[in-house]
């Protein structure tokens, strides 16, 4: 096939050609040179499209889970008043329990509408799980709480939080490890909706120009189903998985060893860790306390991290760590830091959100070969409500992007805990405005480059494959998007309306 198209976007700095020749899944050439090579019977295309360009990558995204998994009610943006309205509609499910997922107290009037009574009164006899729109906290009802065994009061939460009242019962609201046994007594999805939800999320990202992933957590027991989807050759995203560093079943894993990317980009290199929870639920771990009280929740016994990621990094492993808050986030760099030099370099260590920084640890990111990865989105969705939950000396260190280079940026929208669509996340990197509008800290705005470069190549180079995507080169694959504005002249809110016009994408054929 040869593309025809007066601006074909090479890279993210904005190098273009007028032509690109693929054969197969790859480019094999561009410019005069790819016009030379066609054959005579080679097809020739002409998109509709303002330019094209390098399809993009989510460098953090969750392709399955509960929030994806049918029969559950979203409850995003809705007050305690619409939540109580929409449960009482809930649809009956076939395992008999009642889930939604993405409530926000943020939406509520009050600070602490959430209620154990009010779940209680609403499902007598069903269990009930609502999860958190950061996925980092639950409320449940007596029902969940029975059939999780947590009726007792002497349960051990360790790294995790769940909230009691004055007499010492439980409320219903668990955060962080003190969800995992009402997780466990929920019903799990099977392989098959695993697939579904897998195949339905890749699609969602087709459709906005992403071909690429980072599956930022998958649980050793869906390791047989992701050899399967990696065998059958027809997975419509190319993925990055991740395994649970922390899973009992680990071992098994360790002794086969990391797979580098496949021919076709997918890949099983990387293991995940938790140092913290989210700062929505006053889990993530801060160096001092939130306004409301508290200072976060250290998921991993202290020393952990430090002894456990240079083992797992000497068995030829990337690692990952989620760490949100200041506190978590040192303590991962500091556990980074004990691995060897060259074996950073080569592995490229990843910390997951690099949201809120010390100024003092920004540096330490190039300074380590550190991967920081963000997602612009969340600056959209959190800084709105950050100051009640904040002070204003902690705001100061919220989404420094500037303050991270020169080490490398991998963009993601961690769906479908917020919005998967990646010119929605380009279009916030460039304005820092809040859902409310208003611009948070602009002097830490990203250029178009820099944004559009943490979405091509940054995410592919985080997860190992900056030979294969992220750019169209000879010999990489020829995934192809066509925009309906010209992403590096098109002004932000612009951009924040990205469509594609046609795309050349992996399970795709080239198609308006």
């Amino acid at each position: 096939m040869l593309i025809l198209h007066p601006r074909i976007y090479l890279d993210p700095t904005g190098t273009f050609t007028d032509a690109l020749l693929i054969e197969g899944e790859h480019v094999v050439a561009r410019g005069d040179e790819a016009r030379a090579r066609a054959a005579t019977s080679a097809p020739i295309v002409q998109p509709q499209a303002a330019c094209l360009m390098p399809a993009l990558g989510d460098a953090h995204i969750h392709l399955w889970g509960a929030g994806l998994r049918a029969h559950t009610i979203d409850l995003r943006g809705l007050s305690a008043r619409a939540i109580v309205e929409r449960l009482r509609q809930a649809p009956l499910r076939p395992d008999g329990w009642v889930v939604g997922t993405n409530w926000d107290e943020n939406n509520f009037e009050d600070d602490h509408p959430l209620s154990l009574t009010l779940l209680d009164q609403l499902f007598p006899n069903r269990p009930v799980c609502l999860h958190r729109v950061d996925a980092h906290a639950l409320w449940v009802n007596s029902e969940a709480l029975r059939q999780a065994g947590l009726n007792e009061r002497g349960h051990d939460f360790s790294g995790g939080l769940a909230e009691r009242d004055a007499e010492g019962r439980l409320t219903g609201v668990l955060v962080d490890h003190a969800m995992n046994p009402v997780l466990r007594a929920l019903p799990a999805a099977d392989a098959h909706e695993d697939r579904l939800l897998f195949h339905r999320t890749a699609h969602t990202l087709l459709d906005h120009g992403v071909s690429f992933c980072s599956m930022a957590f998958t649980s050793l027991e869906r390791l047989e189903l992701v050899d399967a989807l990696i065998a059958e050759g027809d997975l419509p995203s190319r993925v990055d998985f991740w395994m649970d560093a922390t899973s009992p079943l680990l071992e098994h894993l360790l002794a086969r060893g990391p797979r580098a990317a496949d021919a076709r980009g997918h890949r099983v290199g990387t293991l995940k860790f938790f140092a913290d929870g989210a700062l929505g639920s006053a889990g993530a771990w801060m160096l001092q306390p939130y306004r409301t009280g508290g200072q976060g929740l250290q998921t991993q016994a202290p020393g952990y991290l430090s002894q456990r990621i240079p083992e797992l990094m000497a068995a030829g492993w990337q690692v990952a760590v989620h760490a949100i808050g200041d506190a978590a986030a040192r303590s991962v760099l500091d556990a980074f830091e004990r691995v060897p030099a060259p074996l950073r370099q080569r592995l490229r260590p990843r910390l997951e959100h690099a949201q809120l920084l010390a100024t003092e640890d920004r540096s330490r990111f190039a300074e380590l070969d550190v991967i920081a990865s963000i997602q612009p989105i969340h600056l959209r969705s959190d800084v709105p409500w950050a100051p009640r939950r904040l002070f204003d000396h902690q705001l100061e260190r919220l989404f420094a992007w500037r303050d991270l280079f020169p080490a490398f940026l991998a963009a993601g929208s961690d769906y479908p805990i917020d919005d998967p669509n990646p010119w929605h996340g380009i279009a916030t990197a460039l304005t820092r405005q809040g859902y409310d509008a208003r611009p948070f800290r602009p002097e830490h705005a990203l250029s178009r480059q820099e944004a559009l470069a943490a979405y091509t190549y940054g995410a592919a180079y985080a997860s190992h494959r900056e030979h294969q995507l992220g750019a169209l080169r000879p010999g990489y694959l020829a995934d192809i998007i066509g925009l309906s504005v010209d992403p590096f002249e098109a002004s932000a809110p612009e951009i924040w309306d990205t469509e594609l016009t046609w795309s050349h994408l992996p399970g795709r054929p080239a198609r308006t």
